[in-house]
């Protein structure tokens, strides 16, 4: 399967540099699929669980992020993800997240809260 670059890149960190056959990401005009060779295009991501078959140093992988907002810009060669901040399963803690959840009254927190829980569940 043809590969693409792909970039992940928070405010504080590069989350993932390296190559991908597949992204879905969340956009706020629902689910996209990107694959090698796709249409340019421009999306605002909001928050949610963006999925990722990547190959890089450590081999092929799934990679699956809870991300917040963003933006993401597909070319036919790359993928670039600029969100605000995106955590891996590993990452998540489940009671903190619960509280936070039960706490929040802001929609983007609770959002990007329901997206850590909806990851850590998938585990």
């Amino acid at each position: 399967m043809s590969t693409f670059a792909l970039k992940l890149i928070a405010p504080t960190r590069v989350l993932f540099e390296g190559r991908a056959s597949l992204v879905i990401a969340v956009t706020t005009e629902g689910e996209e699929g990107i694959l090698a060779g796709h249409a340019p295009f421009v999306g605002a991501l909001k928050p949610g669980v963006l999925r990722a078959e990547v190959s890089d140093e450590s081999g092929n992988r799934r990679l699956e992020l809870a991300t917040d907002d963003g933006f993401i810009q597909a070319l036919p060669d790359r993928v670039t993800v600029l969100v605000e901040r995106a955590l891996a399963i590993d990452e998540i803690d489940i009671e903190a997240t619960r509280a936070e959840l039960a706490a929040a009254t802001d929609p983007a927190a609770i959002a990007f809260a329901e997206a850590k829980l909806r990851l850590a569940r998938s585990a």
